[in-house]
C-alpha cells in the first residue's frame, strides 16, 4: 500500500481495539492503560510503511506555492519543461489527478469540496533535468505537505478501455534504443495531429492515450495487448472538434481509434476493476511555504525584450518553445489586459493613444514558460517601459447574470451519491455538459471553462437556487454559428443549432441575462509614449 500523508509526530502506540481513541489528539490520556498493554506491531508496521512509501520522503520541489484562486481565474495547468508544474483554477481533485497519473474518475472518496474548490499551484524542482516519474512523486509529497493529503491505493469496476493487438498482428516496430518512453508533437499535415512515439511500451501508451487524446478516451485504459516490448510507431488523428465537423459535411475522417488500428492496436470500450487512489482525508485550507513560496524562483522579467511601434501591420502572438516570445500589432490597451489576464475590457482611463496605437514585442524568456509566467513577465515590462503606475478599484461593469426563467426550472434534484462534477463531451450535436449533484454556483464557475467564446463578460449566479442538481447542457459551438449575433438572444441561430444561452433556457428552464456588477478594473494614474 502506498500513502501520501503526513506523519503523525505524536503517533502512540495502539491496539486495533483502540486504535481511534489513541491516534486521536482530542482524547490523550484516555484508554492510556490498554494503549501500554497493547501490542505495537500494527502501529510499528504502519510507521515503517510511511517511511518507505510517503512521497513526503522522496525528493521534494525546491519552492512551491499554493493558494486559492481568485474568482474569474480561468482553469489551466500540467508539467511543464526545466521541472516545473503549474495550475491555475484547478480543483484538488484533477491536482491528485495529475499527481498518481489517474483519469478523475479513478480519484474515489473524500470531501464534497475536493471537485468544486479551485487553486493556484506553482512549483519547481531543483534540477531541470527531473523527470516526469520524479515530478508526480514530488507532486505527491506537496499535496500531502499542504493539504494534509492521506490517501491509500486500491482497484475497483469502473467503465474503462480496453487497448488490445490485432489478431493478425500489428505494425510496432521494436526499439533499437534504451531512452525513456515518449510521444512527443511531430511535424505533418495541419489538417491532423501527429505523434512520433519512440521505445515506448504499451502499458506507457495506456497511461498517454487520455492525456494526448482526452476529447476521445474520457476514461482509464488498460493494457491487454500482450506486448511486453518498447516500441517506435507514429499515431495520426483529427482533433475530435475538426473531426466531428468533418463528419458532419461527409467528408473522409480519421478519428484516434483509426490511428490506433493503422498500427495494429484496438480501443474498446468495457467494464473492468481499474487502479484508483482513495481519499482519506484532505483539509481545505492549504497550508503556506515557510521559505517564502516560489515566487523567489520563478521569473518575473523577460531575460531580453525590444518593446516598439509597430510599422508592417501584422497582429499575432506566438510563444516557442525555446522562449521566444513573438507579440505583434496590440494596443496598449490590449498588452495590459493580457498582462493582468483579463477577458474583458477592465483596464480604465489613459489617454487615447492606448486603443489606437499599436506595438511589437520581441522577448525572450526561459523555454516553455507557461501562459500566466509570460503574463507576469509582460506585466514588469509594459510598467517598466511605459512608466505605468495603476491602482485597483470596483466599478459596475456588464456581466452575464444566471437567473430563473419564467417557469419552474426543469431541474432533477442530486440524491447527494455521486461527486460533484461537470464533464464535457464533444458529440455530433456540438458539446454536451453532463453535470451531477452540482449547484448553480458551481455551474457559473464551471461553465465559462468549456465554453470560453460565449462568455465574453463574468458569469454570476442570481438564480437563488441553493439545491444542488443533475442535468446534461447541450450547445453548438460558437465557431459553427455566424459572426454578427447578439449576446444572449437566439435570434439568428440556423435551424438544428444552439447557443450555449439558448440552452440553458431550453434545457433548464433558466436565462442569462447582461448585467451590471461590481468588478475589479485597472485605473491607470499615469502612462508614458516610448
Amino acid at each position: 500500500m502506498e500513502l501520501s500523508l503526513r506523519v503523525p509526530m505524536r503517533m502512540r502506540c495502539c491496539s486495533p481495539q483502540t486504535d481511534q481513541t489513541c491516534l486521536d489528539p482530542r482524547n490523550a490520556g484516555r484508554s492510556a492503560g490498554a494503549a501500554r498493554t497493547s501490542a505495537c506491531a500494527t502501529g510499528l508496521l504502519f510507521i515503517l510503511g510511511v517511511l518507505f512509501s510517503h512521497p513526503a520522503m522522496a525528493q521534494q520541489f525546491e519552492a512551491a506555492d499554493v493558494r486559492p484562486s481568485a474568482a474569474g481565474t480561468r482553469e489551466s495547468g500540467g508539467f511543464l519543461p526545466e521541472g516545473r508544474f503549474e495550475a491555475r483554477a484547478t480543483t484538488l481533485l484533477k491536482l491528485i489527478a495529475y499527481a498518481y497519473s489517474l483519469n478523475t474518475s479513478q480519484v474515489v472518496g473524500g470531501p464534497d469540496w475536493l471537485s468544486s474548490d479551485r487553486f493556484d499551484m506553482e512549483a519547481q524542482a531543483a534540477s531541470h533535468d527531473t523527470s516526469r516519474a520524479d515530478l508526480r512523486k514530488m507532486l505527491q509529497a506537496l499535496l500531502a505537505d499542504r493539504f494534509g493529503l492521506v490517501a491509500h491505493r486500491d482497484s475497483k469496476e469502473m467503465p474503462v478501455y480496453l487497448l488490445s493487438a490485432s489478431k493478425s498482428g500489428t505494425e510496432l516496430r521494436e526499439s533499437a534504443g534504451a531512452d525513456a518512453g515518449a510521444c512527443p508533437l511531430a511535424d505533418g499535415d495541419p489538417d491532423l495531429i501527429h505523434r512520433a512515439c519512440h521505445a515506448v511500451s504499451m502499458d506507457e501508451l495506456s497511461d498517454l492515450l487520455p492525456q494526448i487524446a482526452h476529447n476521445y478516451v474520457d476514461r482509464p485504459v488498460l493494457d491487454k495487448t500482450g506486448l511486453t516490448g518498447r516500441y517506435d510507431f507514429q499515431l495520426d488523428w483529427m482533433n475530435k472538434p475538426d473531426y466531428v465537423a468533418v463528419k458532419l459535411v461527409g467528408r473522409p475522417t480519421i478519428s484516434m481509434f483509426d490511428a490506433l488500428k493503422k498500427v495494429g492496436l484496438t480501443l474498446e470500450a468495457g467494464i473492468e476493476a481499474a487502479p484508483v487512489v482513495v481519499i482519506d482525508r484532505a483539509n481545505r485550507t492549504p497550508a503556506a511555504d515557510a521559505n517564502g513560496g516560489v515566487d523567489r524562483l520563478l521569473p518575473t522579467e523577460f531575460e531580453a525584450a525590444d518593446v516598439r511601434p509597430s510599422k508592417d501591420g501584422r497582429r499575432g502572438w506566438n510563444a516557442l518553445p525555446d522562449g521566444e516570445v513573438d507579440i505583434l500589432g496590440y494596443t496598449l490597451r490590449d498588452l495590459l489586459k493580457a498582462a493582468f489576464e483579463f477577458k474583458d475590457d477592465r483596464v480604465k482611463g489613459g489617454p487615447k493613444w492606448l486603443d489606437t496605437e499599436r506595438f511589437d514585442i520581441i522577448a525572450k524568456s526561459p523555454a516553455a514558460m507557461s501562459p500566466h509566467a509570460v503574463a507576469v513577465m509582460l506585466r514588469t515590462l509594459l510598467m517598466e517601459r511605459f512608466k505605468l503606475a495603476t491602482h485597483l478599484e470596483d466599478e459596475p461593469r456588464p456581466v452575464f447574470a444566471l437567473v430563473a426563467g419564467k417557469g419552474a426550472a426543469r431541474l432533477q434534484p442530486s440524491d447527494g451519491a455521486a461527486r460533484s462534477e461537470c464533464k464535457l463531451t464533444i458529440a455530433e450535436r456540438g458539446r454536451e455538459f453532463v453535470c451531477r449533484n452540482t449547484t448553480m454556483a458551481q455551474l457559473v464557475d464551471r461553465l465559462p471553462d468549456v465554453a470560453q467564446a460565449y462568455f465574453i463578460y463574468p458569469f454570476v449566479d442570481l438564480t437563488k437556487l441553493k439545491g444542488a442538481y443533475d442535468f446534461t447542457l447541450t450547445w453548438t459551438p460558437k465557431g459553427r454559428l455566424p459572426r454578427v449575433r447578439p449576446s444572449t438572444t437566439g435570434a439568428q441561430t440556423p435551424a438544428g443549432d444552439v447557443t450555449v444561452f439558448e440552452a440553458i433556457d431550453q434545457q433548464l428552464g433558466l436565462k442569462v441575462e447582461e448585467r451590471k456588477r461590481p468588478v475589479p478594473v485597472i485605473v491607470i494614474d499615469h502612462v508614458e509614449h516610448l
